[in-house]
C-alpha cells in the first residue's frame, strides 16, 4: 500500500505588515493545496519581504474510506489491524456564552465533536498504514454532575477497525480467501 502521507515544501515571503524582525512567535496566514488556509510561524529575525520555506505534511486522510459496515461493496479487505478509538470532549458552564441550552445548540456541538473524532480516527488509520476504517461507530456521553449541576461535559468516542482494502477486481493477487491480521 503506498503511503497516503505527502510532504510538500513551500517558499513564502514575509508580508509587508511585519515591519520589525520576528521574535519567532509571530504568525502569518498562507494558502496552500487548492485553497487550504495554513497558519505558520515566521522564523526569528525575519521581516517584510524576507523569504523562508516550510514543509506541510498532508496525511492523505481525504483518501481514507470509512463505513459503519464491516465491508465496502466492490472492495475486498486484504488486511485488518486491531480496533482503534479516540475521544474528544467539550465542557459547558451554565450561563456562559458557550452554553448550549437548546436542543439545536447541543446537537450542533455534538456534530462538531463527531467531526473532530472522525478526523482523529482518519489520522490514526493512516498511522496504521491502512486506507479504510470499517465498523466505525460513535458513542456520545454526557455528564452534568458538576457543582449544582451547572457544568456539562460532552464526550464523543469513535471506534473502528483500520483495514487495507482493494477493489474486488484487483483483489485476486492479494488474498488467500481470508483477510490477514497484523498487530
Amino acid at each position: 500500500l503506498p503511503s497516503l502521507t505527502k510532504e510538500t515544501t513551500y517558499k513564502v515571503t514575509v508580508p509587508e505588515t511585519v515591519l520589525q524582525p520576528s521574535d519567532g512567535s509571530a504568525t502569518m496566514s498562507c494558502t496552500i493545496n487548492d485553497g487550504m488556509k495554513k497558519q505558520i510561524k515566521i522564523p526569528r529575525g525575519l521581516k517584510k519581504d524576507d523569504t523562508f520555506t516550510f514543509t506541510h505534511t498532508d496525511l492523505g486522510t481525504d483518501k481514507v474510506l470509512t463505513s459503519t459496515l464491516s465491508s465496502i461493496p466492490g472492495m475486498d479487505v486484504v488486511q485488518f489491524k486491531p480496533m482503534i478509538w479516540t475521544s474528544v470532549s467539550s465542557a459547558f458552564v451554565k450561563g456562559s456564552a458557550d452554553q448550549h441550552s437548546t436542543t439545536t445548540g447541543t446537537g450542533t456541538a455534538v456534530e462538531k465533536l463527531k467531526r473532530e473524532a472522525r478526523e482523529k480516527m482518519l489520522e490514526l488509520v493512516v498511522e496504521h498504514e491502512c486506507n479504510a476504517c470499517l465498523g466505525m461507530t460513535f458513542n456520545v456521553t454526557t455528564d452534568s454532575s458538576g457543582e449544582s449541576r451547572n457544568n456539562k461535559l460532552v464526550i464523543v468516542t469513535a471506534h473502528g477497525t483500520p483495514c487495507v482494502v482493494v477493489s474486488t477486481s484487483k483483489a485476486g493477487s492479494h488474498t488467500t480467501g481470508m483477510p490477514q491480521c497484523f498487530g
